[in-house]
């Protein structure tokens, strides 16, 4: 193990005890200039015969370097009783010029300015240079405003990496958040869609699949019919299939590369596609498609298609009426169908209603769906059109003008 990696690991360690979590290098300064400072102080010594004590005083004064570098966490105040008392011994008893044992303390002041709260390294800092003076009226430390000054600028240094440190963790984990929720957010929007398409082209299948039974139930058969509904019924699978691997294909994309996604300009398509399948459905579209964004669109879109799922789901041989309303700064969307039984509140485990809800709050606006003049009515209205209330037409468009209008937004495309 390299002492990069032991210095990194030192430095989770401190994270993991709710210190700041320092880049290796900065435990590395730390404990290399509290070693040089102990190791000069013992050679400032060595012509006083004394470095067999000095040793013995700077191996105490170094025990809370040797902890800390273990992983542990002592208290600041035996760590400062511990460092400085050893070297305030080493300063009367053997004083020299400029004693490095000295700058250890200085080192020890960055040290808990960076590590601990600003109270406790405050009164440690203070217990530090109270020794200071002590030493200086006593006449065994020249120089004290030197020392002192060295003493707050080693403590101020320190409580800055502090304070820059918390606020770069700070972000770090902000943007951990925002990162998780985009891809939260992500796979929410893909679930959405592989569950619109698939609800679908499911309802679209069953529909025609329902046709093909009824033909071949009939007296009459018509083959003919009944194979060219299970002739759409094929291709409204396929066609499926290929919706679903480019959603989720959507999972894997490269940036810059665009995906077609349907918009309210396909709404008549859509619909159509519904009434070709046998669902008796009609439109009455307001205001031109093409005026909102593709992200707006897409979501009109999809709450037309999960609504009409729903009816073919729920009551196939009902009527439907969908009223869409689009204009550059304000849509809505009505999607009505009639019920011949009971009529209930929707189920709140509804993923249909759920998702719809979800775009409908993407789109700044708000979703109700429930009983409704004797049927079901799912709405959809932006904040600018809270305000008015939507009638539903009398009458809708007929299948001919269904098809003039898919036809007209295939082109514009």
């Amino acid at each position: 193990m390299t002492a990069r990696t032991l210095l990194a690991s030192l430095a989770d360690r401190w994270a993991r005890q709710g210190y700041p979590q320092f880049v290796w290098w900065i435990p590395a300064v730390m404990y290399v200039s509290s070693t040089f400072a102990f190791v000069a102080a013992i050679v400032q010594r060595a012509g006083q015969d004394a470095v067999l004590p000095a040793w013995g005083l700077v191996a105490v004064a170094s025990l809370p370097w040797l902890v800390d570098a273990l992983g542990g966490r002592l208290h600041w105040l035996p760590t400062v009783v511990l460092a400085t008392a050893p070297v305030a011994v080493l300063t009367v008893l053997y004083p020299v010029d400029y004693d490095f044992a000295l700058f250890a303390l200085v080192m020890l002041a960055g040290h808990l300015g960076s590590l601990e709260r600003f109270i406790d390294s405050a009164i440690g800092v203070g217990l530090m240079a109270a020794t200071f003076v002590g030493l200086s009226l006593t006449g065994h430390l020249p120089g004290v405003g030197f020392w002192l000054t060295t003493l707050v600028i080693g403590w101020d240094i320190g409580f800055i990496m502090r304070f820059q440190q918390l606020r770069i963790d700070e972000q770090e984990r902000a943007a951990s958040d925002r990162q998780s929720r985009a891809v939260l957010a992500e796979r929410q929007r893909i679930a959405r869609e592989v569950h619109d398409v698939i609800a679908h082209s499911l309802s679209v299948t069953l529909l025609h699949l329902s046709a093909a039974r009824r033909s071949l139930e009939d007296d009459d058969v018509d083959l003919a019919e009944a194979t060219d509904a299970l002739r759409d019924a094929e291709s409204t699978g396929r066609q499926a299939m290929a919706d679903i691997r480019q959603t989720v294909g959507l999972l894997g994309v490269v940036a810059g590369q665009v995906h077609a996604t349907p918009d309210a300009r396909d709404i008549p398509a859509l619909v159509q596609q519904f009434a070709d399948a046998g669902l008796q459905v009609t439109l009455d579209l307001t205001g031109d498609p093409a005026l909102v964004t593709p992200a707006v669109g897409l979501g009109l879109y999809r709450i037309v298609q999960e609504s009409l799922a729903n009816v073919a789901k729920h009551a196939p041989a009902s009527s439907a009426r969908v009223v869409v309303d689009v204009r550059r700064t304000r849509q809505r969307v009505r999607v009505w169908n009639s019920l011949t039984g009971p009529v209930g509140a929707p189920r709140p485990d509804c993923a249909g209603i759920r998702g719809m809800q979800e775009r409908a709050l993407q789109l700044g606006g708000a979703l109700t769906a429930g009983p409704a003049d004797h049927g079901w009515l799912v709405e959809l209205q932006t904040p600018s059109a809270l305000r008015c209330r939507l009638g539903i037409p009398s009458k809708g468009l007929s299948t001919r003008s269904l098809q003039s209008l898919a036809s007209s937004a295939t082109e514009t495309r």
